[in-house]
C-alpha cells in the first residue's frame, strides 16, 4: 500500500493544489463564451448601422470573453422587415431594429422620431422607461440602447425647383411612410418609389425631389440629378439596440448590469459619431456641386413647428392612451 509520508506535508498539498489549478484551467480554457447572433437592417458600411459595430467592440473590450455579439448581416440574411419576429421568435438574439420596420409589433416605438431630447435626457425623465416597458410588453424585447443619434438631425429634403420659403405646393416629393403626412402638409404631393427607382424618377422629373437621411446620396448616385439640400433637418433616427427577452432574463446578472452600462454609453458615442458623419457628409456634398437652401428664421420656425405637430397629430391619433405622455416627455 501506498503511504503519504507525513513529514513532508507541504510537497504534498502542492500537488494536489497544482492537480486543481490544472483541472480548472482546463475547464475554463474549455468555456465557450455565450454567443448572441445580430442583424442590421441595412450594410456595415451604412451610418446608421455603426452603432452596432460599436456596441459589438464594446460588449469584447468590456466582458472579456465571456460574451461575443456575433454579427451574422443585414437585409441578405434576413429582409429588414421580417428581422424583429426573427428576434422574437429567438431566430437571432440582438438586432439593431429601426422602428419603422416593426410598427405592427410595437407601434409606439414610433414616439422617439419625434424626440427633442438627447438619449440621456430621455433615460432621466422616463421617457426611456415607457420605450423598455412597451418594447417587453408588447414585443417580447428588451430595449437596451437608443442608438438614433443627435436629436431632429434624422432628415431632411432635397429639391430641383425653386422654392419659395417652404411651401411645396404643385412638387410631387418622394417619401418613406415617415414624413409623408408632413409632405402633404406643406402643399406638397407624396409619391413612393423604392430607392432604386429614385434616380430615374428624378433625372425624367417623375419626381421634384426626395426625403432621406444624411448619407447615402451618394451610394445611389443621385447627386447627379440632385440640385439643391434644403438645410433643415428633422426629426429624431429611429433605431434601437434590442435583445430578445428570454435570451436576457437567462443572462448573468453581472453580465445584464454590464450591458445595461453599454447600452447607456453607446448612446452618447452613437451622438458624436453621427453628427461628425453629418457634418463631413454635407462638405461632401457641396464640393459635388449641390446648393444648400438655408431658412430664413421664419420659415425654419415654420417648417420645424410644422414637422412636428404633424407627426404628434398623427402618433397622438393612433395611440390617445400613451401618446400625449410620450409627447410630454420628449420636449
Amino acid at each position: 500500500m501506498y503511504k503519504i509520508d507525513l513529514k513532508k506535508p507541504l510537497s504534498f498539498i502542492a500537488l494536489i493544489a497544482a492537480f486543481v489549478f490544472t483541472v480548472n484551467l482546463t475547464r475554463a480554457e474549455a468555456e465557450e463564451p455565450i454567443v448572441l447572433k445580430a442583424l442590421t437592417p441595412w450594410p456595415m458600411t451604412y451610418y446608421w448601422s455603426e452603432p452596432m459595430a460599436i456596441f459589438e467592440r464594446m460588449v469584447a473590450e468590456r466582458l472579456d470573453g465571456k460574451v461575443e455579439v456575433r454579427y451574422i448581416g443585414a437585409g441578405e440574411v434576413t429582409p429588414p422587415f421580417e428581422q424583429f419576429e426573427a428576434l422574437r421568435n429567438g431566430v437571432v438574439d440582438v438586432i439593431l431594429g429601426a422602428s419603422s420596420y416593426y410598427t405592427g409589433q410595437v407601434p409606439e416605438a414610433s414616439a422617439v422620431l419625434y424626440t427633442k431630447l438627447s438619449a440621456s435626457q430621455l433615460r432621466e425623465n422616463g421617457f426611456y422607461d415607457l420605450m423598455r416597458k412597451v418594447h417587453r410588453d408588447k414585443g417580447g424585447v428588451v430595449y437596451l440602447s437608443n442608438s438614433g443619434g443627435a436629436p431632429g438631425t434624422a432628415f431632411r429634403f432635397f429639391v430641383n425647383e425653386e422654392l419659395e420659403g417652404m411651401d411645396f405646393s404643385g412638387l410631387r416629393i418622394r417619401v418613406t411612410p415617415v414624413y409623408a403626412d408632413l409632405v402633404k402638409a406643406l402643399g406638397g404631393t407624396p409619391i413612393t418609389t423604392k430607392p432604386s427607382e429614385l434616380y430615374t424618377a428624378l433625372d425624367r422629373g417623375i419626381v421634384d425631389g426626395y426625403g432621406w437621411s444624411y448619407g447615402g446620396i451618394t451610394d445611389f448616385a443621385w447627386q447627379e440629378v440632385t440640385k439643391s439640400v434644403i438645410n433643415q433637418p428633422f426629426y429624431t433616427a429611429n433605431t434601437a439596440i434590442l435583445l430578445n427577452a428570454q435570451v436576457w432574463d437567462s443572462l448573468p446578472e453581472d453580465i445584464r448590469i454590464e450591458l445595461e452600462a453599454i447600452g447607456a454609453e453607446l448612446e452618447g458615442i452613437a451622438e458624436e459619431k453621427m453628427s461628425r458623419y453629418n457634418a463631413t457628409e454635407d462638405e461632401n456634398l457641396k464640393e459635388l456641386g449641390l446648393t444648400f437652401i438655408d431658412l430664413s428664421p421664419e420659415d425654419a420656425e415654420y417648417f420645424t413647428q410644422t414637422a412636428y405637430k404633424t407627426g404628434w397629430d398623427q402618433f397622438i391619433a393612433a395611440h390617445p392612451n400613451i401618446g400625449p405622455r410620450l409627447r410630454e416627455l420628449s420636449e
